[in-house]
């Protein structure tokens, strides 16, 4: 799972106060304790028979991140889930998720932000606890070396996912931009911008039935990093148009999932 959405992004920018400052040149994360708040909002629309239906799944989680310094090019990280709650609209009964509270995700990663390397205690045999604990090492945006305003750079990722007999396998294009430099919340700060390219394919079977899954999305996200170090929070969201297809008829179902997703920086 990702880490993650009801939190307007007009609301979030407004907090957004453009400078005239000196560029700053930091580009890596400092040691220190803090703890954020996530807001995840997912949104399911079909059509079908000429009825349209939506579903909403609202998800919160605390996450303590403790960075702390081992050498002058590496820095060791711990995440940890404090809490995680989930709400659906309409109700609905969901997968248990109170087991992912105190999950921890240790590991190395350079001082901008380059994952080396990460472990965690969970059962390797849980899928869903281990897509949980590869989003969470990818809670900072890692920074090229020597960046600045201006740079721009692109990461390609492939995530395949197989449970149960269904199958997933999810590709993204991210192009990052760090736009300029800016006030968040009282503190000078990198704007950064992230734009993801995202298509996806699989199969699933469910009471006799065999479908196959196709679709394409997009997603837009600004994040904010201190001129001392810090992620102090990012606001974004994601549209994905999807299509399920029944082998035995051939029969189509299009959807769209829509996601927002707000981390605020509590102390």
């Amino acid at each position: 799972m990702s880490l993650g959405h009801n939190l307007s992004l007009s609301a979030a920018l407004s907090l957004i106060v453009a400078t005239a400052l000196p560029a700053q040149d930091v580009a890596s994360y400092s040691p220190g304790v803090r703890r954020y708040h996530l807001i995840a909002v997912t949104t399911r629309s079909t059509d079908q028979n000429g009825q349209h239906s939506e579903f909403r799944i609202t998800t919160e989680q605390i996450l303590s991140v403790k960075i702390t310094a081992r050498t002058p090019d590496t820095l060791d990280f711990s995440y940890t889930m404090d809490s995680s709650s989930i709400v659906t609209d309409p109700p609905m009964t969901m997968p248990d998720i109170s087991g992912m509270k105190g999950t921890e995700v240790h590991g190395a990663m350079s001082p901008s932000g380059k994952v080396y390397s990460y472990a965690s205690a969970v059962d390797t045999n849980d899928a869903d606890k281990q897509q949980l604990v590869a989003g969470m090492s990818k809670f900072l945006v890692p920074l090229p070396q020597h960046a600045h305003v201006g740079s721009r750079w692109i990461d390609t990722t492939n995530k395949n996912t197989e449970q149960n007999g269904n199958r997933l396998d999810q590709r993204t294009i991210t192009t990052s931009t760090i736009l300029a430099d800016t006030t968040y919340d009282g503190q000078r700060a990198w704007r950064v911008r992230r734009q993801d390219d995202l298509s996806i394919a699989g199969a699933q079977s469910s009471l006799g039935s065999h479908q196959t899954l196709d679709g394409h999305g997009t997603g837009d996200a600004i994040y904010y990093i201190s001129s001392t170090g810090v992620y102090l929070g990012s606001v974004g969201n994601q549209t994905t148009q999807v299509k399920l297809t029944e082998k035995e008829s051939g029969r189509t179902t299009p959807g769209t999932l829509a996601a927002t997703l707000r981390v605020e920086l509590l102390h």
